[in-house]
């Protein structure tokens, strides 16, 4: 069974078995310091957003792309639907299947991953996080355990119960809006 037939069968998980996956992981629970805060990393934990009136997620799952001494570069997982996680994570393991083999870590390259992102459709999931908006506990988790943790339902958005489908479109609508608004500006 190759890697492509493998995705294929992975599901979301339901609610209560994310719940209890959720607890497992909250008992990993530790400080977060910025060594922590590599790209290719998962992120588990709480943020405190600077306008409260915008949709956000209070506990985003953040795979880290970037970080400097004020900001957090991510692609919040809780806004994108599991399909296009999965297709993500796939991109990941193809990219480090030399390392794979060899049992060492995988390495993550967010310039290696941006030209692909923007053209398939990721751009409105990632996120910038101010450092000193985001919990100083949670979960770090490491990129080996990525399918794993894809899987799970662990948002808890503000304003509304939403599905990271709807957030997705909402955010991807949100992003035309932008850009068109961009390109009138431009041209005048």
């Amino acid at each position: 069974m190759g890697i492509k037939d493998i995705f294929k069968k992975i599901k979301e998980l339901p609610k209560t078995l994310s719940n209890l996956k959720v607890k497992e992981l909250l008992k990993e629970r530790q400080r977060i310091k910025g060594k922590h805060f590599i790209p290719g990393n998962l992120i588990f934990t709480s943020y405190n957003a600077k306008f409260k009136e915008n949709t956000y997620d209070k506990t985003p799952l953040i795979l880290v792309l970037r970080r400097n001494n004020s900001h957090t570069l991510g692609l919040n997982f809780h806004w994108i639907p599991l399909r296009m996680r999965l297709k993500l994570i796939k991109v990941i393991l193809k990219l480090n299947k030399q390392n794979i083999k060899n049992n060492k870590p995988l390495i993550f390259n967010y310039k290696q991953l941006k030209p692909m992102l923007k053209g398939l459709g990721y751009a409105p999931c990632i996120r910038l996080y101010i450092n000193k908006r985001i919990s100083h506990t949670g979960v770090i988790i490491k990129p080996e355990r990525l399918v794993e943790i894809a899987r799970l339902k662990t948002e808890s958005f503000t304003n509304g119960r939403y599905s990271a489908e709807e957030l997705y479109k909402r955010a991807l609508k949100s992003g035309r809006k932008r850009t068109k608004a961009h390109k009138v500006k431009k041209k005048k």
